[in-house]
Parts: structure tokens; sequence; C-alpha cells
């Protein structure tokens, strides 16, 4: 038995007498809620792997009820994914192998987006949910039937956002939704419920909040309003990208095993926690091993040149060009094949509000009024042109808020540079070390041009024990 410990889960790589190898997985309690987490991946693998012929391991046993079962914990028990992790391959595959990934990727999504459901939520097995939040039909009207309707249903939200803190306690609405709108407006009111009675100044330690300091209740709760009142110009109007789909919620590289042999296609992928049916335009996204050289990359069906000067570089960084010209061109593979035919105007525009929504606490305040600026600017290009912008922003503000952008984004390659330069992670009383062995110099120039709390990495530990102690 080898063991594998993650944030969300712990997993146990197990050889049974007989030989054979499975994979043992215990639920950590802040991967999401007490039954409907585990029920729903399973729910979800299931329907994934006998509805839609996806390669996901098979589920051999598994308990979503940590009390009635030996255990103590909620636990699934699956076959291993055959051939080998992506992660441990990638670099060194050549370019016809990566085009084999994409491609047989691709196929395998496809028949994601083949099912649409008739409602916006997690799925289930129609045992392990009350009637009453079930959705009373599994596919939308006029759809392609993919059987086992009398099994499977849509349901509650599984995901741990809508249950994490004191969020499991309330009495909130979490789906299923009949239509994106019901979706974007409870998303912001189980924000503006939780700030209100249980939002509280405490100790950051986390260096990608973009503004430190404390943050005011009502500030999140205004702006949380204006987003409400945008809802109707978020939604596209094409139906193709408002279908209920769904999709793997965290395609990075140790989550797909390829063969292993000269093809490299995809043969397993696994970790389905948290996947739930949700809108098209808002669930498909690239993978991680494909988009991080997305900002770069021409839009529509431009392709990727090389650039300007190529004949003129070195042949060092020729090479480096060219490399990075195969990631743009596998990427664009990818771009033209799945998203380019759900593409919708304005992406950005329209989904920023929504990520940022959700998560104000966390992340702070300025991510979601610089999207509130977004779709001011854009009002007249979304979906209801001719109604009037219930957004108003001053000139003062908007000057405010680009200065506050200029100054996250410099924040932000500050942090990187500093995590590179260090080797740091994000979290530990080392890091706060750290600081003391910077030169003297630079961290008075730091101090005399930055806020007073520039320094971004917190030793909470310390700062915890020490408030116990008083």
């Amino acid at each position: 038995m080898e063991k594998k410990e993650g944030l969300f889960n712990k997993s146990f790589m197990i050889t049974l007498a007989n030989g054979k190898k499975v994979v043992a997985r215990i639920k950590n309690p802040i991967a999401g809620p007490a039954h409907l987490m585990t029920s729903s991946e399973v729910a979800t693998m299931d329907f994934a792997r006998n509805n839609l012929g996806i390669p996901v391991p098979k589920v051999l046993a598994w308990s979503s009820k940590a009390s009635n079962n030996e255990v103590g914990a909620e636990f699934i028990i699956m076959e291993t994914a055959p051939g080998v992790q992506l992660s441990s391959v990638w670099r060194t595959m050549d370019s016809r192998q990566k085009k084999n990934v994409v491609n047989s990727l691709v196929a395998m999504e496809q028949n994601m987006l083949n099912a649409k459901f008739a409602q916006y939520g997690s799925l289930y097995y129609k045992g392990d949910i009350p009637e009453s939040s079930q959705a009373s039909q599994l596919y939308a009207p006029g759809s392609r039937r993919f059987g086992s309707e009398d099994k499977f249903c849509i349901g509650p939200m599984a995901h741990r956002n809508w249950h994490e803190d004191e969020r499991a306690a309330m009495n909130i609405d979490r789906g299923p939704w009949s239509s994106p709108e019901g979706y974007l407006r409870s998303l912001a009111m189980r924000e503006e419920a939780w700030i209100s009675r249980f939002a509280k100044p405490n100790i950051h330690d986390d260096p990608f909040r973009n503004v430190p300091g404390p943050q005011v209740q009502e500030e999140h709760l205004r702006f949380l309003e204006q987003y409400r009142s945008i809802i109707p110009a978020l939604v596209p109007t094409s139906k193709k990208v408002l279908g209920s789909n769904l999709w793997h919620p965290d395609l990075n590289p140790g989550n797909v095993f390829v063969s292993d042999d000269d093809e490299r296609r995809v043969v397993s992928i696994i970790d389905w926690q948290g996947c739930w049916a949700g809108p098209a335009y808002l669930q498909m996204t690239a993978p991680s091993f494909l988009s991080c050289c997305a900002d770069d990359i021409p839009e529509g069906l431009e392709f990727p040149r090389l650039p300007e000067g190529y004949e003129e570089m070195s042949a060092d960084t020729q090479g480096m060009m060219r490399e990075q010209h195969k990631s743009k061109m596998l990427y664009k593979l990818y771009e033209i094949k799945q998203l380019y035919p759900y593409r919708i105007d304005y992406r950005e525009t329209r989904t920023m509000p929504v990520r940022a929504a959700g998560r104000t606490w966390k992340d702070g305040i300025l991510p979601l009024r610089l999207a509130l600026l977004e779709v001011f600017t854009q009002w007249h290009e979304l979906s209801t042109p001719d109604a009037p912008c219930p957004l108003r922003f001053t000139r003062d503000e908007v000057r405010e808020l680009k200065w506050q952008r200029d100054r996250y984004l410099d924040w932000h390659e500050f942090l990187d540079d500093l995590r590179s330069t260090f080797g740091m992670r994000l979290y530990g009383a080392l890091l706060e070390g750290t600081k003391s062995r910077l030169p003297i110099a630079l961290t008075n120039e730091l101090e005399a041009v930055l806020p007073q709390d520039w320094w971004p990495f917190r030793d909470t530990v310390s700062a915890t024990q020490t408030q116990t102690q008083v």
C-alpha cells in the first residue's frame, strides 16, 4: 500500500494478494459536503463511463455515509487507470504524439457535449437525493437520449463552494436551476447571504488577494447587487452555448493518462470530484497543459506565426521560438476543433463577473469591480443593447479602478518573481523569515514605494498562537 496525500483526498495505491491493483480514496472533510460530493462523483463517473463512453476508472465499491461504514469515512475504491500519467511524459513527447493527445481528448469531450441535460446542477443516482431535490427530466427536450433516465437525475450543487464554512447550514438555493440566469443569480445571493451574516475581518495569508487590509461588508453587498442587475446582459442568446453539459473540472496533466506506446492517445481520465452540468459557455475551457500559452495567440481562425526577425535570431533563440510556436499551434488545434464552434461575442466580458461574484470575500472586491467596469464599457455590444445600463461610473472612479488594476498586475508579477527567485510556497513561517534575508537596501527601497504591509507572505500560525495565548 502506497499513500498519496492531497488537499481534498487521501489516496491509497493498493496491491491485493492476487496481484490486482486498485485505488482506495478517502475524502477529506474540506473537499465538499458530506454524502453529496461522493455520491455525485460516483454517479458522474458511472454516467461518463457507461453512457458516454469516456475512459473512466470503474468504481468497485463506495460509501458516501461515513457513519454507516466500518471505515468511518467516505470512500471510493476503483480500478487503477491504465497507461501513464501525461505529466510524466508530456515534455518528452514529439509533435505527432501531442497531436494524438489533443485529437483523442477532443473526441471524448464531444461525447460529453452531445449529452444535454434539462437543468443545471450536479448529477446523482436517483436514490441518493430526495425526490423533491431532483429535476423532473434528465435530458433536455428534443436532445439526444443516452439512456438510464430511471437511474440518474440532476440535483443540487455538490461543489464545495456551495457548502464551505457556514454555507453548509444555510438555507440557500443550490439548484437545480432551469436557466443560466437562475444559476448566476443564486451565485450572488449565496455570497450576499453569507457576507451579511458571517463575514468578518480576519488574517489573510493568501498573497493573491488583490488589496491588503480589512474588507467592508457593505461594499461587497453593494457591488454584488450591481452584478445581479446586469445578469440578463451576461447571458448569450445562442441556445447552443447555453446547453447544460458535463465538463471535467480540472484537466491538468496529472489527471490524464495516455497509452504506454508510441501513439500516446488518452486512455483514462481521473478525478471527477466537483464535476457538474452547467452552461456550456461557462464550462468549456482548454486543458491546463494547452492553455499556458493562450494569451499570446491570435483569435478566431488565424494561426500563430513565428515572430518578426526570426531569421536574424541566434540558433538557440530560434530553437526556443520554434518550441513556443509548436505549443501555440497545439492550443490553436484544440481551440478550433473544440472551443471555436461554441464561441460567443465578448466572452471575457460575460464570464469575468460570474467568476468574480462567487469569490469576492476570498479574492477581494477589485476583480468584481473591474469586471463590472468592463460590462459598463461594452454594454451596447452585449445581449440587451436597447436596455439602459444600470451601472454608473464617474471619471474619478474609472481612473482609480485603472490605477488599482495596474497595481494589481504589478503586484502579481512581483509575487511571481519572489516565488521563482526564492523557490517559495505560499504559506508558512519560512516565508516570513525569507524577508529578513533580502538585502537591506532592497527592503528599504520597497518599503518606501509600496504599502506598509507590502510583504505578501504572513506567518499566520504564529499570529494565531499569539492571539490564543493572549
